[in-house]
């Protein structure tokens, strides 16, 4: 009962994680306005570094639609 227990939380862990992928990265394709990851809805985190600065852009995505503040 226990390993199973430990393996249910340690399966949420890991399905509940936001993903961080790398602008530019093959497996992602924008269809129409939503942004999809290897076939499905991508949520998460797309970084894209800025050339001859220190700065990184990071853009926030649920279910393929950018995330806005409420």
């Amino acid at each position: 009962m226990k390993k199973i227990l430990l393996f249910v939380v340690a399966l949420s862990f890991v399905a509940c994680t936001k993903k961080e992928v790398k602008f530019g990265d093959e497996n992602l394709e924008l269809t129409g306005t939503k942004l999809y990851y290897k076939g499905k809805l991508f949520t998460g985190n797309v970084t894209q570094e800025i050339p001859f600065t220190d700065r990184v852009v990071k853009i926030e995505y649920k279910n393929g639609v950018i995330k806005t503040e409420k």
